[in-house]
Protein backbone atom coordinates (compact mmCIF):
# COMPACT_ATOMS: atom_id res chain seq x y z
CA UNK A 1 0.00 0.00 0.00
CA UNK A 2 3.13 2.15 0.58
CA UNK A 3 4.17 1.77 -2.79
CA UNK A 4 0.75 2.66 -4.35
CA UNK A 5 0.37 5.51 -2.36
CA UNK A 6 3.94 7.19 -2.80
CA UNK A 7 3.94 6.04 -6.40
CA UNK A 8 0.29 8.24 -6.69
CA UNK A 9 1.68 11.26 -4.67
CA UNK A 10 5.11 11.41 -6.86
CA UNK A 11 3.10 11.15 -10.36
CA UNK A 12 1.01 13.97 -9.07
CA UNK A 13 3.75 15.81 -8.03
CA UNK A 14 5.54 15.45 -11.42
CA UNK A 15 2.34 16.75 -13.41
CA UNK A 16 2.84 20.16 -11.58
CA UNK A 17 6.44 20.48 -13.16
CA UNK A 18 6.27 23.37 -15.82
CA UNK A 19 9.05 22.20 -18.75
CA UNK A 20 8.71 22.81 -22.19
CA UNK A 21 6.47 19.83 -23.19
CA UNK A 22 4.21 20.85 -20.80
CA UNK A 23 3.67 24.41 -22.60
CA UNK A 24 3.16 22.61 -25.96
CA UNK A 25 1.28 20.04 -24.54
CA UNK A 26 -1.60 22.75 -22.78
CA UNK A 27 -0.73 24.80 -26.54
CA UNK A 28 -1.75 21.54 -28.06
CA UNK A 29 -4.94 21.43 -26.25
CA UNK A 30 -6.25 24.34 -27.00
CA UNK A 31 -5.30 24.94 -30.82
CA UNK A 32 -6.05 21.37 -31.69
CA UNK A 33 -8.46 19.81 -28.90
CA UNK A 34 -8.38 16.80 -26.45
CA UNK A 35 -7.69 14.31 -28.48
CA UNK A 36 -4.11 15.90 -30.07
CA UNK A 37 -3.12 16.87 -26.76
CA UNK A 38 -3.31 13.28 -25.69
CA UNK A 39 -1.86 11.04 -28.73
CA UNK A 40 1.25 14.34 -27.54
CA UNK A 41 0.92 13.29 -24.29
CA UNK A 42 1.10 9.34 -25.02
CA UNK A 43 4.67 9.81 -26.59
CA UNK A 44 5.93 12.06 -24.06
CA UNK A 45 5.29 9.68 -21.57
CA UNK A 46 7.23 6.73 -24.24
CA UNK A 47 10.06 8.92 -23.97
CA UNK A 48 9.63 9.06 -20.16
CA UNK A 49 9.05 5.49 -19.74
CA UNK A 50 12.13 4.94 -22.17
CA UNK A 51 14.63 7.04 -19.76
CA UNK A 52 13.38 5.57 -17.18
CA UNK A 53 14.31 1.84 -17.68
CA UNK A 54 17.38 3.56 -19.27
CA UNK A 55 18.23 4.81 -15.97
CA UNK A 56 17.33 1.93 -13.99
CA UNK A 57 19.76 -0.50 -16.10
CA UNK A 58 22.40 2.08 -17.18
CA UNK A 59 22.16 5.06 -14.82
CA UNK A 60 25.95 5.33 -14.34
CA UNK A 61 27.25 4.75 -17.88
CA UNK A 62 24.34 7.51 -19.14
CA UNK A 63 25.73 9.66 -16.30
CA UNK A 64 28.99 9.36 -17.36
CA UNK A 65 28.39 9.92 -20.77
CA UNK A 66 25.95 13.26 -20.52
CA UNK A 67 29.23 14.60 -17.97
CA UNK A 68 31.84 13.54 -20.81
CA UNK A 69 30.83 14.62 -23.92
CA UNK A 70 29.71 18.69 -22.80
CA UNK A 71 28.14 19.67 -25.98
CA UNK A 72 25.07 17.49 -26.22
CA UNK A 73 23.32 20.23 -23.92
CA UNK A 74 24.45 22.51 -26.37
CA UNK A 75 22.69 20.67 -29.25
CA UNK A 76 19.69 19.91 -26.98
CA UNK A 77 19.44 23.86 -25.95
CA UNK A 78 19.78 24.98 -29.84
CA UNK A 79 16.87 22.95 -30.73
CA UNK A 80 15.12 24.20 -28.58
CA UNK A 81 15.60 27.58 -29.63
CA UNK A 82 15.24 26.94 -33.11
CA UNK A 83 11.91 25.29 -32.43
CA UNK A 84 10.47 28.43 -30.10
CA UNK A 85 11.55 30.87 -32.59
CA UNK A 86 9.95 29.03 -35.03
CA UNK A 87 6.40 28.98 -33.42
CA UNK A 88 7.15 32.64 -32.60
CA UNK A 89 7.34 33.84 -36.45
CA UNK A 90 4.59 31.39 -37.09
CA UNK A 91 2.16 32.78 -34.81
CA UNK A 92 3.41 36.27 -35.64
CA UNK A 93 2.47 36.38 -39.34
CA UNK A 94 -0.72 33.99 -38.65
CA UNK A 95 -1.57 37.01 -36.25
CA UNK A 96 -1.24 39.67 -38.93
CA UNK A 97 -3.28 37.89 -41.41
CA UNK A 98 -6.03 37.79 -38.99
CA UNK A 99 -9.03 39.92 -40.23
CA UNK A 100 -10.16 42.96 -38.28
CA UNK A 101 -12.37 42.03 -35.35
CA UNK A 102 -15.71 42.79 -37.20
CA UNK A 103 -14.78 39.98 -39.18
CA UNK A 104 -13.57 37.34 -36.33
CA UNK A 105 -17.08 35.89 -35.67
CA UNK A 106 -17.37 34.29 -39.01
CA UNK A 107 -13.85 32.60 -38.20
CA UNK A 108 -14.67 28.84 -37.18
CA UNK A 109 -11.89 27.88 -34.70
CA UNK A 110 -13.39 24.42 -33.85
CA UNK A 111 -11.45 21.66 -33.21
CA UNK A 112 -13.40 18.70 -34.83
CA UNK A 113 -12.59 19.38 -38.10
CA UNK A 114 -9.12 19.02 -37.83
CA UNK A 115 -7.29 16.28 -38.73
CA UNK A 116 -5.78 14.09 -36.57
CA UNK A 117 -2.22 11.83 -37.14
CA UNK A 118 -1.53 9.89 -34.18
CA UNK A 119 1.60 8.79 -34.86
CA UNK A 120 2.76 11.70 -35.77
CA UNK A 121 1.39 13.45 -32.53
CA UNK A 122 3.38 10.61 -30.77
CA UNK A 123 6.41 11.40 -32.55
CA UNK A 124 6.08 14.75 -31.85
CA UNK A 125 5.79 14.28 -28.15
CA UNK A 126 8.47 12.03 -28.18
CA UNK A 127 11.05 13.99 -29.47
CA UNK A 128 9.91 16.77 -27.35
CA UNK A 129 10.93 15.45 -24.08
CA UNK A 130 13.28 13.33 -25.47
CA UNK A 131 16.05 16.15 -26.96
CA UNK A 132 15.35 17.91 -22.78
CA UNK A 133 18.78 15.87 -21.08
CA UNK A 134 16.93 17.69 -17.90
CA UNK A 135 14.91 14.56 -18.17
CA UNK A 136 16.95 11.59 -17.95
CA UNK A 137 19.27 13.93 -15.32
CA UNK A 138 15.62 13.95 -13.52
CA UNK A 139 14.84 10.22 -13.55
CA UNK A 140 18.39 8.85 -12.87
CA UNK A 141 17.44 11.20 -9.81
CA UNK A 142 14.63 9.92 -9.05
CA UNK A 143 15.37 5.96 -9.62
CA UNK A 144 18.28 6.57 -6.87
CA UNK A 145 15.93 8.09 -4.60
CA UNK A 146 13.64 5.34 -4.82
CA UNK A 147 16.12 2.88 -4.13
CA UNK A 148 18.36 4.18 -1.86
CA UNK A 149 15.31 6.79 0.28
CA UNK A 150 12.25 4.79 -0.11
CA UNK A 151 14.25 1.35 -0.65
CA UNK A 152 12.71 -0.18 -3.34
CA UNK A 153 13.99 -2.88 -5.12
CA UNK A 154 13.58 -5.56 -7.79
CA UNK A 155 10.09 -5.24 -9.35
CA UNK A 156 8.82 -2.91 -6.68
CA UNK A 157 10.62 -0.56 -9.02
CA UNK A 158 8.56 -1.59 -11.95
CA UNK A 159 5.22 -1.25 -9.90
CA UNK A 160 6.34 2.09 -7.82
CA UNK A 161 7.28 4.05 -11.48
CA UNK A 162 4.27 2.37 -13.66
CA UNK A 163 2.13 3.88 -10.93
CA UNK A 164 3.89 6.78 -11.57
CA UNK A 165 3.25 7.33 -15.11
CA UNK A 166 -0.15 5.92 -15.06
CA UNK A 167 -1.30 8.58 -12.58
CA UNK A 168 0.74 11.27 -14.40
CA UNK A 169 -0.72 10.20 -17.34
CA UNK A 170 -4.14 10.50 -15.66
CA UNK A 171 -3.82 14.27 -14.21
CA UNK A 172 -2.57 15.02 -17.67
CA UNK A 173 -5.83 13.74 -19.45
CA UNK A 174 -7.72 16.43 -17.05
CA UNK A 175 -4.95 19.39 -17.70
CA UNK A 176 -5.70 18.63 -21.41
CA UNK A 177 -9.67 18.47 -21.13
CA UNK A 178 -10.34 21.51 -19.55
CA UNK A 179 -7.56 23.28 -21.55
CA UNK A 180 -9.02 21.85 -24.89
CA UNK A 181 -12.61 23.69 -23.47
CA UNK A 182 -10.80 26.95 -23.58
CA UNK A 183 -10.92 27.60 -27.67
CA UNK A 184 -14.27 28.21 -27.59
CA UNK A 185 -13.93 31.14 -25.24
CA UNK A 186 -10.80 32.50 -27.28
CA UNK A 187 -10.76 34.24 -30.13
CA UNK A 188 -8.18 33.42 -33.16
CA UNK A 189 -6.01 35.97 -31.70
CA UNK A 190 -5.65 35.08 -28.57
CA UNK A 191 -4.58 31.62 -30.17
CA UNK A 192 -1.82 33.16 -31.78
CA UNK A 193 -0.88 34.75 -28.40
CA UNK A 194 -1.09 31.61 -26.60
CA UNK A 195 1.39 30.11 -29.57
CA UNK A 196 4.20 32.88 -29.09
CA UNK A 197 4.00 32.34 -25.71
CA UNK A 198 4.45 28.91 -25.67
CA UNK A 199 7.20 29.57 -28.27
CA UNK A 200 8.97 32.46 -26.20
CA UNK A 201 9.11 29.54 -23.35
CA UNK A 202 10.82 26.59 -25.25
CA UNK A 203 13.48 29.56 -26.61
CA UNK A 204 14.02 30.17 -22.85
CA UNK A 205 14.16 26.58 -21.86
CA UNK A 206 17.12 26.43 -24.62
CA UNK A 207 19.04 28.96 -23.07
CA UNK A 208 18.57 27.45 -19.69
CA UNK A 209 19.70 24.33 -21.09
CA UNK A 210 22.92 25.87 -21.84
CA UNK A 211 24.00 26.79 -18.31
CA UNK A 212 22.51 23.57 -17.08
CA UNK A 213 24.73 21.56 -15.18
CA UNK A 214 24.41 17.60 -16.47
CA UNK A 215 25.73 15.83 -14.05
CA UNK A 216 24.31 14.25 -11.26
CA UNK A 217 27.08 12.33 -8.84
CA UNK A 218 24.68 9.76 -6.97
CA UNK A 219 24.76 6.29 -8.46
CA UNK A 220 22.19 3.57 -7.98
Amino acid sequence: MDLIVNGILFGVFLSLLFGPAFFVLIETSIKKGFKSAMFLDIGILISDAVYLLASLFIAEKINYWLYSISYIKYIAGSIFIIIGTFSIIKNYISLNKIPKEREIKEINTSSENIIIYPFQLIAKGFGINAINPGVLLFWIAACTYATKELHIQGTGLLYYFGITILTLFCVDLLKIYYSSKLKKYLKPHNLCYIGMAVGAALFFFGIAIYFKEINIVNEI
